[in-house]
């Protein structure tokens, strides 16, 4: 008898198990209820894909999902007490892994132009019977930050529901995308401040890229209710009430954990991606394809085949990591941080969505020497030899300036010739290299002579105002004769025409002097870079 009632409670362990295991597993598919999958502003914009704002719904669950009280609700996203507005949606009858897709805008908004048009399940604003334009600016979504609630009701939420953002019996979903970082010169960071979980979607429609992307769910049958880990800022997809279902298995979802190194490469520098993969239950998943995708960066692009074969960069074959390494293209924009995304599908149908981002680094230059100091006697002239370098895909023309001591000598008596680059000008191709020559000159010692140079012009002017001085004198003429002797006296006086030109002992004092010299490139004062020299005069 007593073994009949260990067993009986056995039993029931097994089946409280069972029980308690059932919303887990459930919850893993999307938390059992239906599920905003996509989200896209900038419709219209220039630069869009498309005319018409989207929202994209998800049925995760196993069955039917119905709905007659269901409401797409907005606000600006950017305060947590914010108005909302309700847009009420038909009566709902999603198939388990069924799609239903909305356009966020008047029912009547053009499609005109080379954009074609969309199969949308549905137009908002269509029950409200709004009056509508017909123009890209009867769009509903914002381009840059925004609060959406999927609800089970379509009474108006109240600030005070919203307050915590995200929580409340009447939320079926809830996203808030902000442009957190801006990619282009133009555009300000909007960060939301309403958003689900840990931090907002990132998204930011207001750049040209951003206007080809939208917030996309990365599993739409992982739901942890963080837009911050759920989301990806990736490629627009149209899913409608006509496209493929997908339902979710019941076991482990297919995910992927992506990352790049390095995390800042430059214009035409190599960066290698891998995507740990997540394998998933119930079915079990098979047949993995694994694709990088710079459509974040360069809308149009070629996704690129990942590897976990042993080779093509990857560390182990079969390890379940998939590597491929690639050069970003001349056209990124040094500065900008973009997103790029690892898209994993199997053989039974699922899909995910893994995705890092890429800050490009700007461009600059390096400059390098064998040595910066040197020891010369005084008069001396020493020479040093530079090599100028471009980093991450820079290239342009750059201006060599050179600066410091000494500027006289110790008489006061200013040296004629400092330190000197030659050229004073270089031009770099991208990630190009060129070596320039700096000479420093620390001035003369010997006293100037009148031993004629031939290098000096006015030397020869001097010796022709001798022999004009000669001339006159032979033929008693007083006054041309005077003007000769200035002229022979100024000449010699300011070009010494000896051997050492210029006044005698123009050395510099012993001691230390410091040269700084700076490359710059010649239209972006940003892009710089220097070296110092110490040389010490004995």
């Amino acid at each position: 008898m007593l073994q009949g009632l260990v067993s009986g409670i056995g039993v029931w362990i097994v089946a409280l198990a069972v029980l308690l295991q059932a919303p887990l597993m459930q919850a893993a598919a999307g938390n059992g209820s239906l599920k905003l999958y996509e989200v896209a502003g900038a419709g219209g914009l220039a630069g869009a894909t498309y005319r018409q704002d989207t929202i994209i719904l998800f049925n995760p669950t196993a069955s039917t999902y119905n709905c007659s009280t269901c409401a797409i609700q907005l606000h600006s996203g950017t305060s947590n007490t914010a108005s909302w507005t309700v847009y009420k949606l038909p009566t709902l009858a999603i198939p388990a892994g069924g799609y239903y897709m909305i356009s966020a805008s008047s029912p009547t908004l053009s499609t005109s132009g080379a954009l074609a048009p969309i199969a949308y399940d549905y137009r908002l604003k269509t029950i409200e019977g709004t009056t509508v334009d017909g123009t890209s600016g009867d769009n509903i979504l914002s381009s840059t930050v925004q609060a959406i609630a999927l609800t089970n009701t379509q009474t108006v939420l109240t600030a005070s529901s919203a307050a915590q953002c995200g929580t409340g019996s009447q939320l079926l979903d809830f996203l808030g995308y902000g442009s957190d970082i801006a990619t282009n010169s133009a555009t300000t960071a909007t960060p939301a401040t309403c958003y689900a979980g840990a931090g907002e979607a990132y998204y930011d429609g207001s750049s040209q890229y951003g206007r080809q992307l939208g917030s996309l769910r990365k599993n739409p049958c992982i739901d942890a209710f963080n837009n911050a880990t759920d989301w990806a800022n990736a490629p627009l997809v149209f899913l409608n009430s006509s496209s493929t279902k997908t339902p979710c298995s019941t076991g482990t979802q297919l995910s992927a954990v992506v990352t790049a190194t390095p995390t800042n490469p430059g214009v035409s520098e190599t960066v290698t991606v891998t995507a740990a993969v997540t394998k998933a239950t119930s079915p079990a998943s098979s047949g993995i394809v694994a694709k990088l995708n710079f459509d974040s960066v360069y809308y149009g692009s070629t996704a690129l085949q990942m590897y976990d074969d042993g080779t093509h960069g990857d560390a182990t074959a079969n390890d379940g990591t998939y590597t491929v390494t690639t050069t970003i293209p001349a056209t990124a924009a040094s500065g900008f941080t973009y997103s790029t995304n690892v898209t994993v599908t199997d053989a039974v149908g699922n899909s995910y969505i893994g995705s890092t981002r890429l800050t490009i680094a700007i461009g600059t230059i390096s400059m390098t020497t064998p040595s910066t100091t040197a020891d010369v006697s005084a008069g001396g002239v020493l020479k040093f030899p530079i090599t100028l370098t471009g980093q991450h895909g820079y290239g342009g023309i750059l201006n060599i300036t050179c600066t410091g001591t000494p500027n006289a000598n110790s008489l006061g008596v200013p040296i004629s010739t400092q330190c000197v680059s030659t050229p004073p000008e270089v031009t770099l191709t991208s990630n190009g290299t060129a070596t320039i020559s700096l000479a420093i000159a620390t001035g003369t010692t010997s006293m100037a002579g009148i031993a004629p140079s031939m290098k000096t012009p006015l030397c020869f002017a001097g010796i022709a105002g001798l022999g004009l001085l000669v001339f006159s004198l032979r033929k008693r003429c007083l006054l041309p004769a005077l003007l000769s002797v200035l002229a022979v006296f100024l000449v010699l006086q300011t070009t010494g025409c000896g051997t050492n030109a210029g006044l005698g002992n123009t050395a510099a004092a012993s001691g230390t002097y410091v040269y700084t010299v700076t490359a710059t490139d010649s239209n972006l004062s940003t892009v710089t870079n220097s070296l110092n020299f110490t040389i010490t005069v004995k």
